[in-house]
């Protein structure tokens, strides 16, 4: 692996080190949304969600769109192929409906397995098996 790659990895587990990160990445991995429909499926303020959506933008793991006052924000897989299979590996397993985290395996990566568990401190751990 070359450096570029462990830094784009590295900048990829700074993004998804944070919860409310996690569950926006969620709640984007299937379609376009706004911020105020962000802000209410995760019952949180406008803006906090807009900081945490500034973050993503700039990691470039969201893009926007402008349809007059309203920005609309979608999931953008990093063209790093390696990372994108991280990236997508993490929004397989959060489950934005029950907030929870589920085991993930996937024989036909070439990545090892990733596991993730959620702690009793509401921390997402991430194993590398």
């Amino acid at each position: 692996m070359n450096e570029s790659t462990y830094l784009e990895l590295e900048n990829l587990f700074l993004s998804l080190s944070d919860r409310t990160r996690l569950r926006l990445l969620s709640l984007m991995s299937e379609r376009e949304v706004s911020v105020g429909f962000l802000a209410q499926q995760m019952q949180v303020s406008q803006p906090k969600i807009s900081r945490h959506l500034a973050y993503l933008r700039n990691s470039g793991l969201v893009s926007t769109r402008r349809d007059g006052k309203s920005i609309y924000y979608s999931v953008k897989m990093p063209a790093n192929s390696s990372v994108a299979n991280v990236f997508q590996t993490s929004l397989l397993a959060i489950d934005p409906q029950h907030d929870s985290f589920e085991v993930v395996k996937d024989s036909s990566a070439d990545l090892t397995d990733v596991n993730f568990a959620r702690s009793g401190t509401e921390e997402l751990e991430i194993f590398l098996l």
